[in-house]
């Protein structure tokens, strides 16, 4: 059985529809967050609509991260011998009416629903990115393909994020915003069967080779132990910008009556430098050979500065503070690939440690609003449950300093 590295030897060129396959999924995911990282900006309106109180808020931003994190590992496991493209558009095709769902949503149990099961269905296609990785580009090209997705990624999330309001006060319903959601999401599967076709791939035919492991790849996740470092940081840097997002624009308008209109724009921040800066992420993968500085560097300036945002009361500062958090999201295009370097790792094995590694981000976007809210609930300060979740995140650092420094792809 041919390893990750050896799979995919001889290509050295990402071709034009490669290149779209891999942003377009990238896009895709996109699209299906919104319902997440747009959420602090939905709150006020849904918070009043459905009359939903600090904890209950909590449980509907965290059930989508821990579905996500209970479900990836298993549906890494499983799906990732069948062909990748294919299962992308049966996810699509799963998660759309519930998308629509949200929008008809007249309670917090309704609204919770929808939310577990168009994450449950779009867990079903997370494993096959890796594997499209494998079957459409070349190994050297994975991080720059990676940059610009992240790149895309930033400006719908900036776009979302700042238009949000707008859009939910010309229609006067924040249930509009949803069911435009799910036309997006019906446009994106269309297009995804059309280009994502296996005969026009750089391999055109997986299936053999994807059945064929000779090792078992559940194990995978304990043979190269150090996916879980990077578990660990992406879940650090998972648990802050899930937080900020959902609690920050509450804050800024209950405690310092910012308006939700203004404080989307400067939450917006969090996006606007990143849209430019993660095209550097294929510059960060070369130029960073040490992958310690790469894990913990970021986690630690996303946790410092999510606390300096959480305490400030000037908004040019506000402003600066989550424009550094997105900044420090530049090397996540590098971190993503790490498992293609791990020595001696096949195809599915890679699906497998990235789904462990997806599993403990997941997890860390789950975790991270709970535990803000648990502690506003119990103190009755939102701002307190932010200061405490990201003086633990900060300690994700220290993923990075027991991360050995494996060869990047050089083919």
């Amino acid at each position: 059985m041919p390893t990750s590295a050896e799979f995919s030897e001889g290509q050295t060129r990402t071709g034009v529809r490669g290149w779209f396959v891999l942003v377009l999924n990238r896009a895709q995911y996109s699209s299906v967050v919104l319902a997440s990282f747009a959420f602090g900006i939905f709150l006020p309106f849904i918070k009043e609509d459905l009359n939903l109180s600090a904890l209950e808020i909590g449980i509907l931003q965290g059930v989508w991260w821990i579905t996500w994190a209970v479900t990836i590992l298993p549906f890494g496991i499983w799906f990732s011998k069948f062909r990748p493209a294919t299962i992308v558009a049966v996810s699509l095709a799963l998660l759309i009416p519930f998308v629509f769902m949200q929008g008809i949503s007249t309670n917090f149990l309704m609204l919770l629903a929808s939310r577990f099961l168009i994450v449950l269905f779009y867990s079903v296609g997370v494993p096959s990115r890796p594997l499209l990785f494998q079957q459409w580009a070349a190994p050297r090209q994975f991080a720059s393909i990676n940059a610009v997705g992240l790149s895309l990624h930033s400006l719908i999330m900036a776009l979302a994020v700042s238009a949000t309001p707008l859009l939910i006060g010309a229609f006067g319903s924040w249930r509009v915003a949803y069911f435009l959601q799910a036309g997006l999401m019906l446009i994106h599967l269309l297009v995804w069967m059309v280009v994502a076709r296996d005969s026009k791939a750089a391999i055109p035919d997986m299936d053999g080779l994807l059945k064929s492991s000779q090792k078992p790849p559940f194990g995978a996740i304990l043979r190269y132990r150090h996916g879980w470092h990077m578990g660990f940081a992406m879940f650090s840097l998972a648990a802050t910008w899930t937080s900020i997002v959902t609690f920050l624009p509450t804050i800024l308008q209950e405690d310092r009556g910012i308006a939700v209109s203004s404080s989307a724009l400067l939450m917006g921040f969090m996006y606007y430098a990143l849209i430019p800066g993660s095209l550097l992420g294929g510059f960060v993968n070369r130029r960073v050979p040490n992958r310690k500085t790469l894990l913990a560097v970021p986690v630690l300036i996303s946790a410092a500065l999510a606390v300096l945002a959480t305490i400030t009361s000037n908004s040019i500062l506000l402003a600066v503070f989550l424009t550094g958090i997105g900044l420090a999201w530049v090397a996540v295009p590098a971190i993503e690939m790490l498992p293609f370097e791990l020595p001696g790792i096949q195809p599915r094995e890679v699906a497998v440690v990235s789904a462990m590694y997806v599993t403990l981000f997941g997890l860390g976007f789950a975790v991270g609003p709970v535990i803000v809210g648990i502690v506003a609930q119990v103190s009755g300060s939102a701002q307190t449950g932010l200061i405490v979740l990201n003086g633990l995140t900060g300690l994700g650092a220290l993923a990075g300093v027991y991360y050995p420094g494996y060869p990047r792809i050089e083919h």
